[in-house]
Order: C-alpha cells, then sequence, then structure tokens
C-alpha cells in the first residue's frame, strides 16, 4: 500500500461496471475493472457523485465476478491523480488495495470465478503484491481506461 495516501470509503456502485485486460508488448495482460462508488455525505455536506475506482489483477476478476450495480462496498486504497492524453483534465480516482462486501453481492458467481482461478493456478490466497507488480503496467502508461 501506499504510504501516507489512504483513503477509505464506503459507498453504492451506482453504474455498470467495466472489466478487461491492460496489453503490454513484454508481459501477460492484466485484468482491470473500473466502477463508480456514490458516497453519501452528511447533513453539513453534499454526497460525493462518482467517485472514480480501479481494481488491478486477480482481485479485479474476483471483484466483478461478486459486484453488481447497486453493491454497496467499503473501498481502502490510495488516491491518485493522472492526466488522460489529448486532455489537459486530470483524473482523480482510488486504487482499490482492498475491499469489503457488505450488501447486494453476487456470491455464487463469485464462487464460480474463485474456482476458475484455482484451477489455472492464479488464485491460492494470493497478495496484495499482486495488484502492486499489475499496476506498474498503468502506471508506465500503457492504459485503455479512458475508452469512455
Amino acid at each position: 500500500m501506499t504510504i501516507g495516501n489512504q483513503t477509505w470509503q464506503i459507498g453504492d456502485i451506482t453504474g455498470d461496471i467495466y472489466f478487461d485486460y491492460l496489453r503490454s508488448q513484454n508481459r501477460d495482460p492484466v485484468p482491470f475493472m473500473r466502477m463508480y462508488l456514490m458516497i453519501d455525505g452528511n447533513s453539513e455536506s453534499k454526497p460525493v457523485k462518482g467517485l472514480r475506482i480501479l481494481v488491478y489483477g486477480t482481485n479485479a476478476e474476483i471483484m466483478y465476478a461478486h459486484l453488481q450495480k447497486g453493491s454497496r462496498i467499503g473501498v481502502v486504497g490510495h488516491i491518485q491523480l493522472r492526466y488522460r492524453p489529448n486532455s489537459i483534465t486530470p483524473v482523480f480516482e482510488v486504487v482499490a488495495e482492498h475491499i469489503e462486501f457488505i450488501r447486494n453481492i453476487d456470491y455464487e458467481r463469485g464462487q464460480r470465478v474463485l474456482e476458475e482461478l484455482k484451477q489455472r493456478g492464479k488464485r491460492d490466497g494470493a497478495s496484495d503484491s499482486d495488484m502492486e507488480s499489475d499496476t506498474q503496467i498503468f502506471d508506465a502508461g500503457e492504459s485503455r481506461l479512458d475508452d469512455e
């Protein structure tokens, strides 16, 4: 986890979940998932609409299988700022390092994906360090995250 840059949010997934693979010339494709959360504020502040959350690696595959529009989750991660190609407008996003399931979770579909990952040898208690290495492709600028 990034030291000195940590956030923890609870929210509902407000839209469709996007799943794809980051591709690099010299590496295997890295799964990634993008979703947006609605974060309720308190009576003195406005709610945050559309907090962008990213998940990488086998964790992206697992989260994509469990989550759906309307799922409530808790996200621990770090905030990053980056600039899109051909744009001067920055993007603020949270790179998830851990996700807690709260409600409206598809455990049956998620379990099927976990079994498939185990059969492929991709998941048997994989660590958070998997996500750290997977984000290196993204950090190098080889992504398709902004194809909206």
